[in-house]
């Protein structure tokens, strides 16, 4: 069953709905006093997860430098809280850790004796780092905990994939439903998204000065490695290492537009039109949208252009395919030099078949 959990911050005024939930106990003017110190610490957050406006969760991140590269979490459940409200919880809460404030590390306490909690992280991607001796008092005296912890690239809500060829470096991103972005970087070039950053300095493929490296052994290609990404992602990385490797000439991966106009999203979806090992020009591509009509096609052909640049999804989305109308090899976010690559890639690979 779908959960639709929403994260907010803690208020002053949800202090009663808080105690009615279980979720805080004492007096109202005591809870909004820990609400207040929540709020203004600089080094501690505090959200709450609800369902249709029911509080299902308190959550308390602490955070160990104000670079936010780890965070700890304490969870407080509701009562009327089932098992699949908290691991909905859970996964948002990682969300919100990796994709919002790009924390590198995640972890959690669990009481030696809370089998249902360990469950829920052990499904969530979380792995047992420690046996904390002594962590948690309880009535009787005090209790074993284990310390769970998951990094930025075992997260499987979200990733990225790394694949390496002459040039530099092709980052696919994506979720086990779809692939949403393939940028292709230089070798030393820096990588300017704080998750993609993260997952790729965790895996050691930046050098010195925080750009992608140039050794090849950094960039394994074990299945033991791509097992952790989501798996549609996992998918999309494969389909690249076939393709880089010369024996795949036509994929097969689910993917998503998740910005651009009307305009630049039927550019792209006519780019999948173009087969392997050919070109066409950008009045081509005008001239498809514009039913044949010539007059229509000159003036968007500037505009088709510019929608080409923009393009989400290098490689799978051919905008490489693309040349100006005397066969130059003319505009390429990625930089002519690697569009001329890919072409010459696929120019070399097409006199003889591929595996498909």
């Amino acid at each position: 069953m779908d959960k639709n959990i929403v994260l907010s911050k803690v208020l002053i005024s949800d202090a009663s709905k808080l105690r009615a939930a279980g979720l805080m106990q004492g007096t109202i003017s005591n809870i909004e006093k820990d609400i207040r110190g929540y709020n203004n610490s600089g080094m501690s957050e505090a959200l709450c997860a609800t369902e249709d406006e029911e509080f299902m969760a308190l959550v308390r991140l602490f955070f160990f430098d104000r670079k936010n590269c780890r965070v700890h979490l304490k969870f407080n459940f509701a009562k009327n809280a089932d098992l699949n409200d908290r691991k909905a919880t859970i996964d948002k809460i990682l969300d919100y850790c990796f994709m919002k404030i790009c924390c590198h590390k995640v972890t959690v306490t669990c009481a030696a004796s809370d089998a249902e909690m360990e469950f829920l992280l052990d499904s969530s991607g979380f792995m047992q780092e420690a046996v904390l001796k002594d962590e948690l008092r309880i009535d009787s005296g005090f209790e074993d905990a284990g310390l769970y912890s998951i990094t930025s690239p075992y997260y499987k809500g979200y990733n990225f994939a790394f694949i390496p060829f002459e040039k530099g470096v092709a980052v696919i991103s994506g979720t086990n439903d779809y692939v949403d972005s393939v940028r292709l970087f230089h070798f030393g070039m820096k990588p300017d998204e704080g998750l993609m950053a993260n997952v790729a300095g965790g895996l050691g493929l930046l050098d010195a000065d925080g750009g992608f490296t140039d050794e090849e052994d950094a960039y394994p290609v074990e299945e033991d490695q791509l097992e952790y990404l989501p798996s549609e992602l996992k998918k999309a990385a494969v389909e690249l290492i076939e393709y880089f490797g010369k024996s795949r000439a036509v994929f097969d991966i689910k993917y998503m537009f998740t910005h651009g106009t009307d305009f630049q999203k039927n550019v792209w979806k006519s780019l999948l039109d173009i087969s392997y090992g050919t070109t066409v020009c950008y009045e081509d591509i005008a001239l498809s949208l514009s039913a044949g009509n010539k007059a229509q096609a000159r003036k968007i052909t500037r505009a088709v252009g510019a929608a080409c640049s923009e393009n989400p999804i290098a490689i799978f989305v051919p905008c490489h395919r693309v040349i100006g109308k005397d066969g130059s090899i003319v505009g390429y976010s990625a930089g002519i030099d690697i569009k001329d690559y890919l072409l010459l890639h696929e120019a070399f690979s097409a006199v003889t078949p591929l595996i498909s």
